[in-house]
C-alpha cells in the first residue's frame, strides 16, 4: 500500500477518491486528504481558506493536519447526505435552520461569506456541515438571506435548481407564495442575527 508523509506521520493512501482527494488511513482510523501544489497563490488561498474556517465557528469537519510543505489538509470524514439531495425529499426541521443562521452568523463576524447552495451543505445526524473550504470576503448582497435562502425552502427556485443538478422534486410541495414568504421572514425573524 502506497503511504505518504504528513507532518511526520505516515498515512497509508487507502483509496484516491479523485485526482487530488485521498482516504487516509493511520492507526486504524481513516482521514480525508486533499492533495494541492504547494508554494502557488491557489494553496496560499486554500490554506488561509481551511484555516479561517475552522476557527470561526461554522459547523465543518475538523481539520487534523495542514502540511504546506507536503501538500497535503488532512480532514476528518463527514458522511451525510447532501442538503440538495435531502431537500429533493425532506424538509427542514427547526434545528436546521437554526444551524442554518448561526452559521451564516459565524461567517457573518469572522467577515466571510460562503457558498449556501444546499450541494455545498451536508446533514449527518440532523448537523449541518459546511463541506466547500472556500469563502470570499464578506458582501452582504451575497449573503444567505440576500441570495440563497430562497433555496431552503419549497420554492420554484429550489425546483429549478434541483433541476440543473439533475434531481428530481415533487413540485406539489411548493406552497403557495405568501405562506412560503411568510415561513421565510418569521425564519429571518427567528434567527437571523
Amino acid at each position: 500500500m502506497e503511504t505518504v508523509k504528513i507532518k511526520h506521520r505516515e498515512f497509508n493512501i487507502f483509496t484516491k477518491q479523485s485526482e487530488d482527494i485521498y482516504i487516509l488511513e493511520r492507526k486504524g482510523v481513516q482521514y480525508l486528504g486533499t492533495k494541492f501544489t504547494p508554494k502557488t497563490q491557489e494553496a496560499k488561498e486554500l490554506t488561509y481558506a481551511v484555516r479561517k474556517i475552522s476557527t470561526s465557528g461554522v459547523k465543518a469537519p475538523k481539520v487534523f493536519f495542514i502540511d504546506e510543505k507536503a501538500g497535503f489538509i488532512v480532514n476528518e470524514i463527514v458522511e451525510g447526505e447532501k442538503m440538495s439531495d435531502y431537500l429533493s425529499h425532506s424538509d427542514m426541521s427547526e434545528d436546521m435552520y437554526e444551524q442554518l443562521f448561526q452559521n451564516a452568523y459565524f461567517a457573518k463576524i469572522s467577515h466571510m461569506t460562503l457558498d449556501y447552495s444546499p450541494e455545498w451543505w451536508l446533514v449527518k445526524e440532523n448537523t449541518l456541515y459546511y463541506m466547500r473550504p472556500m469563502f470570499i470576503i464578506y458582501k452582504k448582497e451575497k449573503d444567505l438571506t440576500e441570495r440563497y435562502l430562497r433555496l431552503w425552502f419549497n420554492t420554484s427556485e429550489l425546483a429549478n435548481y434541483l433541476s440543473n443538478l439533475g434531481i428530481f422534486y415533487d413540485k406539489s410541495r411548493i406552497k403557495e407564495e405568501y405562506s412560503t414568504n411568510k415561513e421565510i421572514v418569521l425564519k429571518v425573524c427567528k434567527y437571523y442575527r
